[in-house]
């Protein structure tokens, strides 16, 4: 119970490693991770801020790595404006 400690498994190789990562072991598996996602969820993801409500494209690739702060978006393009 309460104080166990778990070692965690990647979620690609399914080896335990020594944290650092919340997902996997290695940039190998970090890589194999994101383009498996990329491919399930599509290059770009359509996110809307809660406060303006302007929709933008962000890369999945970002999401993945950096993940996301409402204070962030504007530095994408606008959903459906040019290149989208």
């Amino acid at each position: 119970m309460g104080g166990e400690y778990k070692v965690p498994h990647c979620v690609i190789c399914l080896k335990s490693y020594a944290g650092g990562r919340e997902l996997t072991c290695s940039d190998e598996c970090h890589e194999e991770l994101a383009r498996r996602l990329i491919s399930e969820f599509g290059e770009f993801k359509k996110v809307i801020s809660e406060t303006t409500g302007i929709a933008y494209r962000v890369p999945t690739r970002d999401v993945i790595e950096k993940g996301l702060r409402e204070e962030e978006l504007d530095q994408y393009s606008v959903w459906g404006g040019n290149g989208s």
